[in-house]
C-alpha cells in the first residue's frame, strides 16, 4: 500500500510540474515506481493508476505534445488542479482561533493561522479573541488504542467500572471517540450486551486488547454521538454542595472550593464546592472514600450513600 500511494504521488507531482504532456515512455522512463522492465506490467499499471486518481478527482489530461507533433501525452492543469487562494472573513478567523484554543493546538498552529491573518488582511486578529484556553483536554487513558481500533474497525476487549459498581469484561465494536463536557466516550456496539453504549475512557482498567482481524465490523453510516447514551443532564444539574474533608486531602479539594474552607471538627475543614453533574460529583466524592463527607444538600449526600451501600455490603470485601 505504502509504494503504491508513493507512486500515486510522485504521478501526481510529475504531471503537475511538467511543462508539456509526458508520454506514457516518459512517465515510465522518469517518475519512480513505474521502471517496469514488461511493457504490458507498465502499461495495465499506468491504465489503472489514471483511473484511480480521475475517481479521486485529480484532473489528468490527455493532449497533443504540440501543434506538430500527433502523439499524445499526460498533464494535470494546476489551474484545474490546485486549490485556490484561502481568505477568512474576520468572524471566520475568530472561530478558528477558538477551536484551536479548545483543542490545545494554538502554539502548534500558530505560524498557519499567522499566514491566513495576513492573506485576509487581518494581521493579529485572533489576539482580539478569548484569551484563556477552553480546556478541552486532547489526552486521555487508552485513547490512542481506541482510536486505532476505531480506524481499523476492529474490535476490542477492556475492563470497565461503571460508577458505584464492579468492573467486568466488555467485548465492543468502538464506532467513535466522543468528548463531551470534560470527559471522553468510547461510543460502540456492546458485543455480549446487544446494543449500543458509552463507556468514559477514565473508567477503564488495565489494558485495551484487540481481538481478531481488522474489518471485523462495518463503519457507522451517520454521525456518532454520546447523548442518546448518556443524556445530558438538564433540571438536576445543582450549583454546589457543602462537604468536609480531612486534612489529608483538604488542599485537593479545596481546588473545587468556592473560596476558603472553614475549620470544622478534628481538623476537618468545611468546603462549598461547585457540583454541575450530580453523577459526576458523586464519581469525584467517592475517589476520597472515607476523607470526605457530603453534608448538603440532602438529595446528593443520600446518591452518595447509596453509591457506597454496594461497597459496604457483605462479601463484597
Amino acid at each position: 500500500m505504502t509504494d503504491r500511494l508513493e507512486r500515486l504521488l510522485n504521478l501526481v507531482i510529475a504531471l503537475r510540474e511538467t511543462r508539456r504532456p509526458m508520454t506514457a515512455a516518459e512517465v515510465r522512463r522518469r517518475v519512480a515506481g513505474f521502471g517496469f522492465s514488461d511493457a504490458e506490467a507498465f502499461r495495465r499499471m499506468f491504465e489503472r493508476d489514471k483511473a484511480d486518481l480521475r475517481d479521486l478527482g485529480v484532473p489528468i489530461e490527455t493532449a497533443p505534445l504540440d501543434r506538430w507533433d500527433d502523439r499524445v501525452g499526460y498533464r494535470i492543469d494546476p489551474r484545474r488542479y490546485d486549490l485556490p487562494e484561502v481568505r477568512l472573513e474576520p468572524d471566520e478567523l475568530a472561530a478558528l482561533a477558538v477551536a484551536l484554543q479548545a483543542t490545545g493546538l494554538l502554539d502548534e498552529a500558530a505560524a498557519g493561522l499567522l499566514k491566513l491573518e495576513v492573506d485576509a488582511g487581518e494581521p493579529g486578529a485572533s489576539a482580539e479573541g478569548p484569551g484563556a484556553r477552553l480546556g478541552i483536554v486532547l489526552d486521555a487513558p487508552h485513547r490512542d488504542t481506541l482510536l486505532t481500533a476505531q480506524l481499523s474497525r476492529t474490535r476490542v476487549v477492556f475492563r470497565y467500572r461503571p460508577l458505584g459498581r464492579d468492573a467486568s469484561e466488555r467485548t465492543v465494536d468502538p464506532h467513535a471517540l466522543v468528548h463531551r463536557r470534560g470527559r471522553w466516550y468510547l461510543v460502540g456496539h456492546d458485543r455480549d450486551r446487544d446494543g449500543r453504549r458509552a463507556y468514559r475512557l477514565d473508567r477503564i482498567e488495565g489494558n485495551v486488547r484487540t481481538v481478531g482481524e481488522a474489518g471485523a465490523f462495518p463503519a457507522p453510516t451517520g454521525s456518532v454521538g454520546v447523548d442518546d447514551v448518556v443524556p445530558v443532564p438538564s433540571g438536576d444539574v445543582l450549583p454546589s454542595a457543602e462537604v468536609l474533608a480531612a486534612p489529608a486531602v483538604a488542599w485537593q479539594v479545596a481546588r473545587r472550593a468556592r473560596g476558603g474552607g472553614s475549620e470544622a471538627r478534628d481538623g476537618w475543614t468545611r468546603f462549598t464546592v461547585s457540583v454541575g453533574d450530580p453523577d459526576d460529583f458523586a464519581f469525584w466524592a467517592l475517589e476520597f472514600g472515607p476523607d470526605l463527607e457530603v453534608v448538603s444538600p440532602p438529595p446528593l449526600r443520600e446518591a452518595v450513600i447509596q453509591r457506597l451501600r454496594p461497597l459496604a455490603a457483605p462479601g463484597t470485601a
